[in-house]
């Protein structure tokens, strides 16, 4: 070999200039994206799974615990209700079984009265539940007390004696405290309706955050996101499917508060608000209005008599001629038992009242077959008008309850003489 000649090593670099370090680091790169890739869609996955149980778990908590609470509330007021109108009957009557009756009916009711606050007491309460227990231990010890007064009263036949206090000391406690009975049930509606909106607001924020991080996957992985965009649409439609039964109960509940279950007719939350917001208006527009009470005379001889049926059946016939007798715009609600009251609005005459109440005691005494039989009905009728007298609900309403009373009273003395 010549010493002009040049030697050539052999190349150790591949033809495609990669080495085979690159290509491990490549290889590991896109591993990692891909398990990157996989770590996000898991995460993604879990996240919605858990977010989205976790929201259906506390509203469904948060509905079936407050529902319990309303029902509870409910029956606390029925009793309390029921309780108070024994003490009535007893009071009212002067035969000696009645009035013995009339006290069982007492103490039933207010065991039914202790159960229904025990089971309260038994859940969890918050601050307002708690304070609105307190307020109600108050009122029940004043009511009990008064109560037990009464009671003595119409046991020794001092019956107008018992009256009075009845109408003038025990009704207002009564009244205050279905009030705040309502206090809490209107409390608990509340707590329910923000859970609704919590849980939609919850919701609408996490559908929004998986549809971008769904959009990200879509780019990074087209199948993985597709993957996932299923998972948070089925969940999506189960929270929206479960939203709208709880929304769907909710108004169910709302009705259920404030109708009677038998005539449908307002009940005794729902008149009192109704009656406050007409005297608001009343007040507004200068017209009057007119407050009614009528209460059914001997409806326990027809419940002991053709049975609970025929009773049920008669009141809804009364609700519906009760209906008939006034306007649409006017409200006619069962306050319970036997007893139903009225708000007339727009009266341009202050003697429309006493023709109305004829008109109303016409309408009910038609009679009504009842399992075979013809029975007719009667009843009292009390009113009251604004602001000939009185300017707010409880002077009327006492007004009102007074009339009903003595109407009742003189049915009872002109029947007697007879």
């Amino acid at each position: 070999m010549s010493a002009g000649t040049t030697l050539h090593q052999p190349s150790t670099a591949p033809a495609n200039g990669i080495t085979p370090e690159v290509r491990r680091r490549i290889v590991y790169l896109l591993l990692a994206g891909f398990i990157l890739q996989l770590a996000l869609m898991i995460a993604l996955i879990g996240h919605a799974v858990w977010h989205m149980e976790g929201i259906d778990a506390r509203v469904r908590d948060i509905v079936e615990v407050r529902n319990l609470k309303i029902r509870l509330a409910t029956e606390l007021q029925e009793a309390a209700y029921n309780r108070h109108n024994a003490l009535v009957y007893q009071a009212l009557t002067e035969d000696p079984f009645e009035r013995d009756a009339n006290f069982q009916l007492f103490i039933r009711w207010g065991y039914e009265v202790g159960r229904a606050r025990n089971e309260l007491r038994s859940l969890e309460l918050d601050e307002v539940e708690q304070a609105n227990l307190l307020e109600q231990d108050e009122l029940i010890a004043e009511i009990a007390q008064l109560h037990e007064e009464i009671a003595d009263l119409a046991a020794r036949d001092d019956l107008w004696a018992a009256q009075d206090r009845l109408s003038s000391e025990l009704r207002p406690l009564n009244l205050a405290l279905t009030q705040v009975i309502e206090n809490l049930r209107r409390h608990e509606r509340d707590q329910i309706q923000a859970a609704l909106e919590e849980a939609g607001a919850a919701t609408r924020d996490a559908v929004r955050l998986h549809w971008t991080l769904g959009g990200v996957l879509v780019v990074l992985a087209g199948m993985v996101a597709l993957l996932s965009l299923r998972q948070i649409a089925r969940h999506t439609r189960t929270i929206v499917t479960q939203m709208e039964a709880l929304q769907a109960a909710g108004q169910r509940l709302e009705h259920e508060a404030t109708h009677d279950a038998l005539t449908g007719l307002a009940n005794r939350a729902l008149f009192r608000r109704r009656l406050e917001e007409a005297l608001n208006h009343a007040r507004e527009e200068d017209f009057s209005l007119a407050v009614m009470y009528v209460d059914l005379d001997d409806f326990k001889p027809v419940n002991d008599r053709l049975g609970h049926a025929a009773g049920d059946e008669l009141l809804r016939t009364i609700a519906q001629r009760l209906r008939g007798a006034v306007r649409v715009s006017d409200t006619v609600a069962r306050l319970g038992g036997d007893e139903f009251a009225l708000v007339l609005t727009g009266l341009d005459k202050s003697d429309k009242c006493p023709r109305i109440c004829a008109q109303i005691e016409h309408d009910v005494r038609e009679p009504v077959r009842l399992g075979g039989e013809i029975v007719k009905p009667s009843c009292s009728v009390g009113h009251a008008l604004y602001p000939a007298d009185g300017d707010d609900v409880d002077a009327l309403l006492a007004t009102a309850d007074a009339r009903m009373y003595a109407a009742k009273r003189a049915r009872k003395r002109a029947r007697d003489e007879q």
